[in-house]
């Protein structure tokens, strides 16, 4: 059992920052505008089927369906935004959970209905295949998304920090009236805050169906609740957070399924999400800053 631990830490590390790239776009829409995105792994089964349908039907490597993707998700976001999400902004909560819960519905089971329901993988991939390394096997596809993650995360974190649309956002986030004053557009602000979230499942779809099996009821599942227990336990208000989030979700969530029962991998996410909810109030990232 303990022979399997290294394999399980690498393989928790790799997937976790993917789920942290996931949890980074449902925090900056979460911390920006107060609304969680529960349609978030669905919009990231988007650019998923766009990534196999298109490489099974034109025979295109999923790599050159990375800009087509974020370009498609960030402006699916900015309508959504317009289209949906401001007609709810002023509404009970309530309204605005069924809202994206709704969303949720209709894209499921709209790819379902237009893709069917059985399960679909890459066959062809340019980088296919793995290797051992200290007796660690490693596949390629999680090594080349998990460092596509990373390369997005600080792009993220660049235009927050540097841009002035970052600026906006931040500004936005903090006091909507007094980012109004100072002249910002905040309808555009949110608007291009989904895009951005959404862009972020794009880049993370087109990855993650290399190597992940994707069925339209299953596979949104897994990565909305990795992204939102990464979110809980990262703290919103940044997207270092949810990242660091991420990955302590696929250590324990990888670890978890080699020390105890793979069976019940889904499992270890959910106490971990209900822990963090419970207990973590500021996220992981106050012990580094404290």
């Amino acid at each position: 059992m303990l022979s399997i631990l290294p394999s399980a830490i690498v393989d928790g590390i790799l997937i976790g920052l993917t789920y942290g790239l996931v949890a980074a776009g449902l925090g900056l829409i979460w911390g920006v505008m107060d609304i969680v995105n529960f349609a978030h792994g669905e919009h990231m089964l988007i650019a998923m089927y766009v990534t196999l349908l298109t490489a099974a039907e034109l025979n295109v490597d999923p790599l050159l369906l990375l800009p087509v993707n974020v370009v498609l998700m960030f402006l699916i976001g900015y309508a959504t935004y317009f289209l949906v999400i401001k007609r709810v902004m002023d509404g009970p909560v309530l309204g605005q959970v069924l809202c994206t819960f709704g969303l949720l519905l209709a894209i499921r089971y709209g790819i379902m209905y237009a893709a069917g329901p059985t399960t679909r993988t890459i066959d062809d991939f340019v980088f296919a295949g793995s290797t051992t390394v200290f007796g660690i096997s490693i596949s390629f596809p999680e090594v080349l998304t998990a460092l596509v993650s990373i390369v997005t995360v600080a792009a993220l974190y660049v235009l927050l920090q540097k841009t002035e649309t970052g600026k906006a956002i931040r500004a936005t986030a903090q006091d909507k009236q007094a980012a109004q004053v100072l002249g910002i557009e905040t309808d555009r602000v949110y608007a291009v805050a989904w895009g951005i979230g959404l862009a972020a499942t794009g880049v993370a779809g087109t990855m993650v169906a290399t190597f992940f099996p994707v069925q339209p009821e299953a596979t949104p599942v897994v990565w909305t609740i990795a992204s939102f227990a990464a979110v809980a336990l990262g703290g919103l208000g940044g997207i270092l957070g949810p990242v660091a989030g991420g990955v302590v979700i696929g250590l324990v969530e990888n670890i978890g399924a080699a020390v105890l029962d793979s069976s019940y991998r889904q499992l270890y996410v959910y106490l971990v999400l209900i822990g963090a909810l419970i207990y973590q109030r500021e996220g992981i990232l106050k012990w580094v800053n404290s």
